[in-house]
């Protein structure tokens, strides 16, 4: 079953949001590209699937950011309720980031459900090797590492990478952890390793982007 959601187009590029129902409700409405060369983001719940902070994001071989496929709107648009004056900075800071100074802003609403999105970035980029980050938050999942006693919201903002071809035919991966973000907000870098890490890499069950020709 698809549902369509919140209409958020940047300019030239065009963008599908299409959620599927896997015994878990699916978000609401979807728009934009659907064919032709495109990135597709697939997200599966996991055992401690919660509505999180996401966003992800092209760099090319030299890590270079090239543009952001999807970003959901309250961490793409600061639209916390109850936050402090300086927002939340730990909700994505590695995306911040790398997107500081870039008008790219793409959003849509936060996954309730299992998630394949498309992203036509791909019809803009030159054939060749790409890596796909992937940055994953969600509030309020304290633990043993990072209790609320701690000051923090929780455990850090999760970061994922894959590598894809374009230009060819289709092409996959599947996500991979390489580490997590400031847990204060206070910079964009990526700390490697996953050491206190724990519900936090079962908010999903399968990760997985690939590039899409037809």
């Amino acid at each position: 079953m698809m549902h369509t959601v919140n209409r958020a187009l940047m300019a030239a590029i065009g963008m599908t949001v299409l959620m599927a129902c896997a015994n878990v409700p699916a978000a609401g409405p979807s728009s934009g590209e659907s064919s032709g060369p495109r990135f597709v983001l697939e997200m599966l719940p996991g055992p401690e699937f919660h509505k999180a902070q996401i966003a992800a994001w092209v760099e090319d071989e030299e890590g270079r950011f090239l543009g952001t496929l999807y970003a959901t709107t309250k961490g793409a648009r600061g639209a916390w309720a109850m936050a402090p004056s300086d927002g939340r900075p730990e909700a994505l800071p590695v995306w911040y980031g790398r997107r500081e100074g870039v008008a790219d802003v793409v959003s849509s609403a936060t996954a309730k459900g299992a998630t394949v999105y498309g992203s036509a970035l791909a019809s803009n980029l030159p054939a060749g090797t790409y890596t796909v980050m992937l940055e994953i938050n969600r509030s309020f999942d304290y633990n043993a590492a990072y209790p609320k006693s701690l000051g923090v919201n929780g455990q850090p903002s999760l970061v994922y990478k894959a590598a894809l071809r374009t230009g060819g035919g289709k092409d996959e991966a599947l996500f991979q952890p390489i580490g997590t973000g400031s847990v204060d907000g206070a910079d964009g870098e990526i700390r490697p390793g996953l050491d206190g890490i724990s519900t936090a890499l079962e908010l999903f069950s399968t990760l997985r982007v690939s590039f899409e020709s037809e």
